[in-house]
């Protein structure tokens, strides 16, 4: 590792995104942390490095030393909920876990299975994804939240293997808008829902930006838009 990566993994922070409760169930605001690099003017997602340290476990290791002290100020700064986005290829790793045992804050801290598929794993070959360590994080008191549903690997397969495991569905139309109209939109969203409503989860839609398709949804449906709340500094 060269001190100039060392340094930029230590200079990472993060933004939030508040995620909206239309039917006022919880008082409590929740929001999902989004990693962030500054380049210029701008906070950019830090996709070269991040790639870097989900492959590297030297890397990984670092990212997390450097994000706990920063997690730990939110929590203790206020009472809101936050989710924090893992790669399936970070529950690979023992430090990941250690990390999660030792965290202060488990019931106020989501974690959110991201869609990628892992590039080295050592779980049975026919897993997509590590069952028995995603079990392993629930029973730490986690909420597992299973996001961007229909993308890379977090298809139905996925879901019916993890779903005893989660408690929220994220659906993402950020893949499929460009390809849809609104109203194609609004019927493939409402298809999905009703496919999986038997599962009794929680349901993310995120991406959605036009007021009139944000209107026509359930207030059980929580959203997670730039219409409510654009990404911002703590």
């Amino acid at each position: 590792m060269t001190d100039i990566e060392k340094n930029n993994i230590e200079k990472l922070c993060f933004f939030r995104q508040k995620i909206i409760d239309n039917s006022h169930s919880r008082l409590t605001e929740e929001y999902e942390l989004l990693l962030r690099q500054e380049q210029g003017n701008r906070f950019i997602f830090p996709e070269e490095l991040f790639y870097k340290m989900i492959v590297n476990k030297d890397y990984h290791s670092l990212y997390l030393e450097h994000i706990k002290p920063i997690l730990y100020s939110y929590f203790e700064k206020s009472d809101a909920i936050y989710s924090l986005n893992m790669d399936y290829q970070e529950l690979y790793y023992p430090d990941t876990i250690e990390f999660l045992k030792n965290f202060k804050y488990k019931k106020r801290l989501k974690i959110e299975l991201t869609e990628r598929i892992p590039l080295f794993r050592d779980n049975p070959y026919k897993e997509l994804v590590p069952i028995e360590v995603i079990k392993a994080i629930s029973s730490l008191g986690y909420t597992i939240v299973f996001d961007d549903f229909l993308s890379g690997v977090n298809t139905f397969e996925t879901l019916f293997t993890v779903e005893p495991y989660i408690s929220r569905i994220k659906i993402s139309v950020l893949p499929f808008k460009k390809n849809l109209s609104t109203e194609e939109l609004r019927a493939f969203i409402f298809s999905i829902v009703e496919a999986i409503h038997f599962l009794g989860k929680e349901i993310v839609i995120e991406g959605v930006e036009e007021e009139e398709l944000l209107n026509c949804f359930p207030e059980d449906w929580k959203q997670q838009t730039y219409f409510y709340d654009l990404p911002h500094k703590f």
